[in-house]
């Protein structure tokens, strides 16, 4: 009976000091199978920092300005918050979806970017900060299997095989902006 008293003691006791031994070493014990997030976009900069966007469709274009947690149409005003949350997820989709594949120079050695439906792309879209370009993006058509997307950068001679989820969210807001035919 007696030992009962002395084993909740005993525990106490290594409790605190585990405690005190955290508190002077300063950190938290950290969980091994969480893995930290790190955004492997081909966005570099916060999508937060983007301040203006430009997507083109066609002929058709809108350039977009971040108001606070929105964004208006320049000159325009106001778009819809639903829409407004669609165009700040494309532009976060920039920083955090990696490329499926990338297909360089010496792989496209021959081959057109009619191919891979970039000339001309289906969608443009341009980011922007501080009025200085960030990024901008030409988006093809889809590969054959339906689950990716051609993308080419501006500047770069390569062809990005992205995530069809990223195209798609560009494309969503451009018809949210009226800038998709009503054939297509």
């Amino acid at each position: 009976m007696k030992r009962r008293p002395l084993l909740t003691a005993l525990a106490a006791a290594a409790a605190l000091a585990y405690l005190v031994a955290m508190t002077i070493a300063g950190a938290l014990p950290q969980q091994k199978q969480l893995v930290k997030f790190e955004a492997r976009g081909i966005m570099k900069l916060a999508p937060e920092s983007i301040d203006r966007v430009n997507i083109q469709v066609g002929s058709r274009s809108a350039t977009l300005l971040r108001e606070g947690e929105g964004w208006t149409v320049e000159g325009g005003g106001a778009i819809a918050p639903e829409l407004g949350k669609r165009v700040s997820l494309a532009v976060q989709f920039m920083n955090t979806a990696a490329p499926l594949r990338m297909l360089d120079a010496p792989e496209l050695t021959g081959s057109n970017p009619r191919e891979f439906g970039l000339d001309p792309p289906r969608l443009r879209s341009t980011l922007y900060h501080g009025g200085e370009t960030t990024l901008g993006a030409a988006f093809g058509e889809h590969n054959p299997d339906d689950t990716a997307q051609y993308m080419n950068l501006d500047g770069k001679p390569e062809v990005y095989l992205m995530s069809r989820f990223v195209g798609q969210e560009w494309e969503a807001v451009a018809s949210g902006l009226r800038l998709v035919p009503a054939q297509r």
